[in-house]
């Protein structure tokens, strides 16, 4: 994929690729001599468009914006960003950010698919390339820089494998199973209200404000343990829940605890055991290849859930750190951690406003000195967003410099702190500027 993109920019190509699976899925990069500007397809094309449209024009009403282009027209999502910017209802930069988001969790969900089939040497499944020469919008909206999002999407799917996920696409929905192992876990209702098999982990992710990533490793102890399943459709529930008390039948999709109805249980890719639930992800890369049997796509617990210790309560405000250092960024998030906030780490400073965009902190603490991208450039583009502008931004520093203080009180910082950090500092710090 990655050297296929680098031809087509080589080319200065101007049109369409298509990938093309024969029993699968198909994408669509559009490219403008050479540089990407637009995705279509997929599974989730539609829930992927709507989700994103939502994030970052959240006061708009989506159903409302798609009135605005006729369902007939040719790249109609396109043509609705067009008549958002002429109307000034998004922020080029805005613009920018949705487009380059959209493109980047299409190249991930590229990226899981070829790993999958080459895993599974399923020749079947393989994606054909195509290009039709000069099929892309009669008009420009955005130049996305390919090579940043392309390093994104790659670095996204290298994180999600080594988290052990290679096999789980974050397009499922998570349906509860079992809902008596969720019963004394705390923040179980919050689990329960989250889950009601109508959205997928990105969805879910949006929703709590919190990175896919971290959200996907935070249910898959309940996934192991059954009570929580991932569907490749929603599923949405069939018994009604008490806010009260989160009491239902023995299970939340199916009066019957063995849970044996195919529509809310992933699909499997071979005959499950005659007395024990498994739990498998073959639907992860947006279709079913049935020749993968590692052990790895068979998860097989009958134990409770973890404690509650695994429970995090997503009530709690996200504290962000945009730092290239991984010693300031455990540091943090042990003394945050330990204090019930719920943390984000960030390192790349390339990717650091997308990422604070998706995740939506209530609190950022911010490195000054950083290569690729400075301290100073990112707080000006947080105050230039949106849904970030009005979130306390305090610089970390090693330097008490009057004219560093006084070009980042210019940017829009909020607070400074120095370097190294201490608990009790980083704590004031919080309870200065964040309301709990």
């Amino acid at each position: 994929m990655h050297q296929l993109i680098e031809q087509l920019q080589t080319k200065l190509f101007t049109g369409r690729l298509n990938l093309e699976a024969r029993d699968g899925p198909t994408w669509t990069l559009y490219f403008r001599l050479g540089r990407l500007i637009w995705q279509a397809g997929g599974s989730n094309a539609d829930e992927r468009w709507r989700r994103y449209l939502s994030q970052y024009c959240p006061l708009l009403d989506v159903t409302k914006l798609e009135g605005l282009v006729s369902p007939q027209e040719s790249y109609r999502e396109y043509c609705i960003l067009a008549k958002l910017r002429e109307q000034k209802l998004i922020e080029q930069q805005q613009l920018i950010n949705l487009i380059t988001s959209l493109i980047a969790e299409v190249l991930f969900d590229i990226i899981q698919y070829v790993e999958a089939t080459r895993i599974a040497n399923n020749p079947a499944a393989q994606l054909s390339p195509t290009t039709v020469v000069g099929a892309v919008p009669g008009f420009l909206l955005a130049v996305i820089p390919t090579e940043e999002v392309l390093k994104q999407a790659i670095q996204a799917w290298q994180e999600w494998r080594d988290a052990g996920l290679a096999s789980y696409s974050p397009n499922l929905y998570p349906v509860i199973q079992q809902l008596e192992l969720l019963q004394g876990q705390a923040s179980s209702k919050q689990i329960i209200s989250l889950v009601d098999g109508t959205k997928t982990l990105r969805g879910l992710g949006q929703k709590t404000g919190r990175d896919v990533l971290a959200l996907t490793r935070f249910l898959m102890p309940l996934v192991k343990a059954g009570a929580i399943a991932f569907s490749p459709s929603p599923s949405p529930r069939k018994v009604g829940i008490s806010q009260e008390t989160g009491n239902a039948s023995s299970t939340v999709n199916n009066s019957n605890s063995s849970l044996k109805t195919e529509e809310n249980t992933v699909i499997q890719t071979a005959p499950p055991a005659t007395s024990k639930q498994i739990v498998s992800p073959s639907s992860t890369v947006n279709n079913p290849i049935s020749s993968r049997k590692t052990e790895e796509n068979t998860v097989i617990q009958t134990a409770p859930p973890a404690a509650s210790k695994g429970i995090i309560d997503v009530s709690r405000p996200l504290v962000a750190c945009v730092d290239d250092s991984p010693t300031i960024c455990r540091s943090l998030e042990e003394i945050l951690t330990h204090q019930n906030y719920r943390f984000v780490g960030i390192q790349d400073s390339l990717t650091a406003v997308l990422k604070l965009i998706k995740s939506k902190p209530d609190f950022i603490f911010l490195d000054l000195l950083m290569p690729k991208v400075n301290g100073y450039e990112i707080c000006s583009q947080i105050r230039k967003t949106p849904s970030l502008k009005d979130v306390p931004v305090v610089i970390l520093t090693g330097k008490d410099g009057i004219v560093d203080r006084m070009r980042a009180k210019l940017v829009g910082a909020t607070d400074f702190l120095g370097k190294p950090v201490e608990a009790e500092k980083v704590l004031n710090m919080l309870h200065k500027y964040l309301t709990v």
